[in-house]
């Protein structure tokens, strides 16, 4: 992965596009057609940036908070997430519900930034397409990459270091052969390059086909508690007296901080619902956490704040979570049912042969 790091100069700069557009918002211009126009949420572009009717806890927080500070018509100055700034507005609001749209500018490379990480990219592409696996690792070694080893799963996104990968499963299992690499992936977040290793198919593993893995987990898990010690090292420094700042520092480690997250949340660094998004709910605010370890490190975080749950706005909420979660077992039903259909039915499945022979040809 070669990640698209963004500049102070960056968000800056993304910050004024969005003051630009709700400004144009001001003076007259239809929301919906700017949404349509600038937009980066395709997704609730197209709907002139609808996100339809939501109740709370659908959104995160800085935008949640934003949201419902509105009164309906009224357009909200830059909201900063995550995923960029947003202008909100709201266009209706009853009870706990609101019916709002967004537009969203991300927070995007500078030209002369995105140029040294395309030159970067462009090396990397050198092992595209190939089914040499050497090549894959001379190229990541060259760049001074760390490659990563995840587990792929038909119909599933493939994710990796929290982070998810977009196409790289559907290559894998659209006739890709073990050893192959995949083109270049130009994500939002980064570029990926994909080798496959192994293929097997459903069912239960036997331990040969299991070997490579169950020796790669293990080297993986000795790595890991060989760091141990040096995460305790912090803690127990943190715990004596000294900030988690200069502790941190003392050892040549750098402090990240991360945004306001929940238990389900899918946090930059964390992962999602993994043993330190577990131990960052069990850690009393203003103190660190024992180490945890993460897919490739190990982490030492400290709780600066914590907001608690509120049992009276869930009671309010009762009745709207109530009708999503029945709903949500109304799809999975009808899911179950397809399904049923499809196992029941005698039909034989080429589509990966077919792939597989289409690649060939353009190979």
């Amino acid at each position: 992965m070669i990640p698209r790091a963004v500049t102070a100069a960056d968000t800056a700069a993304a910050r004024a596009k969005a003051d630009s557009l709700r400004a144009e918002i001001a003076r007259g211009a239809k929301f919906e057609d700017v949404a349509k126009r600038e937009s980066a949420d395709s997704g609730s572009a197209v709907k002139g940036g609808s996100l339809g009717k939501a109740g709370k806890g659908q959104f995160v927080k800085p935008f949640e908070d934003a949201a419902y500070a509105l009164k309906p018509g009224e357009l909200s100055q830059p909201v900063l997430t995550p995923f960029g700034f947003h202008i909100i507005r709201v266009d209706e609001h009853k009870g706990d519900s609101i019916t709002l749209r967004h537009i969203l500018v991300r927070i995007t490379q500078s030209d002369s930034s995105a140029a040294l990480t395309d030159r970067r990219a462009d090396s990397l592409s050198k092992a595209a397409n190939l089914d040499k696996p050497a090549e894959f690792d001379s190229v990541a070694r060259t760049l001074g990459l760390k490659i990563g080893h995840s587990t792929a799963t038909e119909s599933d996104p493939l994710t990796w270091d929290g982070r998810y990968v977009p196409g790289a499963s559907a290559w894998v299992f659209g006739g890709a052969k073990a050893g192959e690499t995949s083109d270049l992936i130009d994500a939002d977040d980064a570029y990926y390059l994909v080798r496959l290793d192994t293929l097997q198919e459903g069912g239960k593993p036997t331990f040969e086909t299991m070997r490579d893995d169950i020796r790669r987990e293990l080297v993986r898990q000795k790595k890991l508690d060989m760091l141990i010690p040096q995460a305790q090292a912090l803690v127990t420094a943190v715990r004596g007296g000294q900030s988690l700042e200069a502790a941190a520092q003392a050892k040549s480690l750098k402090v990240e901080k991360s945004p306001s997250f929940a238990r389900t949340t899918q946090v930059p660094a964390l992962g999602q619902t993994t043993e330190a998004i577990g131990a960052a709910f069990g850690a009393p605010v203003g103190q660190v956490a024992p180490p945890s370890k993460g897919e490739n490190d190990v982490i030492v975080l400290r709780v600066d704040k914590r907001t608690e749950a509120d049992k009276a706005t869930f009671d309010k909420q009762l009745k709207e979570q109530r009708g999503q979660m029945v709903q949500r077992v109304r799809q999975q039903r009808v899911q179950q049912y397809v399904t049923a259909l499809r196992d029941a039915a005698n039909i034989e499945d080429n589509r990966r042969e077919v792939k597989a022979n289409a690649r060939q040809a353009t190979s």
